[in-house]
């Protein structure tokens, strides 16, 4: 873990090693999810991953699964 510093304006750095492990480069856009007091920046948009879950199965329930599915990988440390 790292620690960084927010700017007078607000900003912060990416790490150089979390840039290189994610491939992020200049002009990538992020998401970012507020969970209670942890700040989650994620690289691809999470309903990206859901396209198509509606022709399958009800969207709700495809979301239930996707979140469960992340927390899980979230709480494992992968």
């Amino acid at each position: 873990m790292e620690l960084i510093t927010v700017s007078s304006k607000g900003q912060i750095a990416i790490p150089k090693a979390v840039r290189e492990a994610l491939n992020l480069s200049e002009g990538t856009k992020l998401t970012v999810e507020l969970r209670g007091q942890e700040i989650v920046p994620s690289k691809e948009p999470a309903w990206r991953k859901l396209r198509g879950a509606a022709a399958r199965q009800d969207l709700m329930a495809a979301f239930e699964s996707f979140r469960r599915q992340e927390r899980e990988l979230e709480d494992s440390g992968s």
